[in-house]
């Protein structure tokens, strides 16, 4: 999973691209009026973000915005005006875009489809318009994060634009010979202190990403049992081509260490049945 950079500009910028939307609404005003209170609510998300403290801050909030006099408006101004009108849309796909090569940051997947609110604009709609609260996902993700904040820091989300998983590995997986399929499961680094080992855990349990993996590490294995093959034919040595595995795993994890075809290709390297053949079983 690699993770995007957070988006430039502030939630100044947004409610300007909104403007022509509220004007209409005869609400321009009403947001406008309000501008300080959000530019305020971003700083305050900022700095607890890049201190590690973004849940303990949202969680003080309690039920202050979801109940907030112009809640309705702002989650309105969100979808209607920065997600459909041209104005607000240029900024959307610019926060989509910042996705690296258009992939999922909380899977490396599948194509990012939507903006995901970090913070559930449903409980915050005072964050409904700041760019740091969105981040670039695929349609499943947005699912598997659901709309709810966590309530205890070892189920909080990973937040792309203030944490940094670092290039320890934690996504692994194993070749299941009776059933001939990968395995993939999260064995978090021992340097990882115990809530990130949970959380990491978690993420991976509510983003079904065992089941996920699996069914995408079909289509890898697909592409290349060919040539594996053929390479086993030619030098009669699984050790050949367990080394061209390893080089294709090691090249895979200088792009993004924790890819599931880096866990595959690994996988794939330290399977005695795999090396014998099973290559022409695996996912047939």
């Amino acid at each position: 999973m690699l993770w995007p950079e957070a988006p430039q500009f502030d939630v100044e910028k947004v409610v300007e691209a909104c403007r022509a939307w509220l004007v209409s609404e005869g609400r321009y005003d009403t947001v406008s009026n309000r501008l300080q209170e959000l530019k305020a609510g971003e700083k305050a998300y900022r700095a607890a973000g890049e201190k590690g403290r973004l849940l303990s801050l949202l969680l003080s909030y309690g039920q202050r915005q979801r109940h907030d006099r112009h809640a309705e408006l702002l989650r309105n101004t969100y979808t209607t005006a920065f997600v459909q009108r041209a104005e607000g849309r240029q900024l959307y796909n610019a926060i989509k875009a910042a996705a690296i090569h258009g992939s999922c940051p909380l899977c490396g997947l599948q194509q990012v489809a939507q903006l995901d609110h970090h913070a559930p604009k449903a409980d915050f709609p005072l964050l409904a318009l700041t760019p740091l609260n969105l981040v670039p996902v695929c349609g499943p993700c947005n699912l598997g994060k659901s709309n709810k904040l966590a309530t205890s820091a070892t189920e909080e989300a990973f937040h792309p634009y203030f944490e940094d998983l670092g290039a320890d590995r934690w996504l692994h997986a194993q070749i299941d010979a009776a059933e001939q399929v990968a395995v993939f499961e999260v064995r978090p680094p021992t340097g990882w202190d115990e809530v990130k080992r949970r959380r990491i855990v978690h993420h991976f349990e509510s983003h079904d990403l065992a089941s996920r993996y699996g069914e995408a590490a079909g289509s890898v294995v697909a592409k290349r049992r060919r040539r594996d093959a053929d390479l086993l034919a030619d030098t009669e040595s699984p050790a050949e081509v367990r080394a061209h595995l390893r080089a294709d795993a090691v090249s895979h994890a200088a792009y993004d260490p924790n890819s599931f075809e880096t866990a595959l290709l690994h996988a794939l390297a330290e399977s005695t049945w795999y090396l014998n053949g099973g290559m022409h079983l695996l996912y047939a």
